[in-house]
């Protein structure tokens, strides 16, 4: 264990002094001993910092950046150019893992020479949960199959390739690639490059990775409009990266998915309480529609398209006669 390499643990942190300490003890004590722990206390109002200080005279592996409320994509960036490992992981500061994580992942990466290996998450609303599991099951991915599930129709799947928190990563695959500033879903900008610049994957269907549904956690908020641009913009971004990789599966996939979002971005925005002016955001999902419709109507199945199609207007025009 002790020749093991060293890996670098991200966690931003704002304003989550009711989570962190369990989130960080339940880094320190792993059993993979070969850690470096950077915080990233961004703008936290609360006593966030104080505690960090607190493990900090604890744990020498641990490290505390402050810096200005930047949100959590800006929060990664910065500890990735402060990371010293040869392996990258990100853990959100109310979540937190099972006690053989890194020894788990960094052993599933060795055995197969993949780029990233990973374990599965779950929702968890106590931290008195037992929800982790063993059973040592892995599959082994390369990049074009593994973006054939993140795109699939298997939603359990869809969510646990999407997630960058549940993974360990070789560092070089972050060297070009950097989180989005000021997007609600950052995940999803980037996990499709990291994806696709990988060789190889390795995942297994246990459950290693708690996530905290708490106060903070993005999940939970009601749609706003941010949340609906950012949802259609990283979409125009992943159908601009892959519409030239010549694969027509995974455009397939790719636009189904878009269209699917525009339904439930209009179903959602048509229940929230924060938008406002739900008609101009419905203008807006029906000319992005439209357009990526166009396209679809020669990419995907014609039957599915034209369920789609339907689906869409139907729960459109109803919306817009409240």
């Amino acid at each position: 264990m002790q020749n093991n390499p060293l890996i670098s643990v991200i966690i931003p942190a704002y304003n989550v002094e009711k989570y962190i300490n369990r989130c960080i003890e339940s880094i320190i004590y792993q059993d993979y001993k070969n850690i470096e722990v950077i915080i990233i206390n961004d703008g936290s109002t609360d006593n966030t910092r104080e505690i960090c200080e607190q493990y900090i005279k604890q744990d020498k592996r641990i490290r505390l950046i402050n810096t200005e409320n930047r949100g959590a994509g800006s929060a990664r960036n910065t500890g990735i150019e402060n990371a010293n490992g040869k392996y990258f992981s990100f853990i959100d500061a109310d979540d937190f893992i099972c006690e053989h994580y890194y020894s788990r992942l960094y052993e599933m990466i060795k055995n197969t020479n993949a780029d990233i290996a990973e374990g599965h998450y779950k929702r968890v609303k106590s931290y008195n949960e037992n929800v982790f599991t063993n059973t040592g099951e892995q599959r082994e991915y390369t990049n074009i199959e593994k973006l054939l599930i993140l795109y699939g129709e298997n939603e359990t799947e869809y969510i646990n390739s999407v997630s960058t928190t549940n993974k360990l990563y070789r560092k070089e695959l972050f060297e070009k690639d950097k989180f989005p500033i000021n997007r609600i879903i950052d995940d999803e900008f980037i996990i499709y490059k990291v994806l696709y610049n990988s060789k190889k994957i390795v995942s297994t269907p246990d459950i290693m990775y708690a996530y905290m549904q708490s106060e903070n956690s993005v999940m939970r908020s009601g749609v706003k409009e941010k949340r609906v641009f950012d949802t259609i913009d990283v979409y125009d971004e992943v159908f601009e990266f892959f519409k030239d990789k010549k694969n027509e599966q995974l455009i397939s996939l790719i636009l189904i998915r878009y269209l699917n979002y525009c339904i439930e971005l209009t179903t959602k925005t048509n229940y929230s309480k924060e938008i406002k002016d739900k008609n101009k955001i419905y203008e807006y999902i029906k000319y992005k529609f439209e357009e990526k419709g166009e396209i679809a109507k020669n990419k995907i199945d014609k039957k599915i398209y034209e369920r789609l199609h339907k689906e869409f207007y139907k729960i459109l025009n109803e919306a817009l006669k409240k």
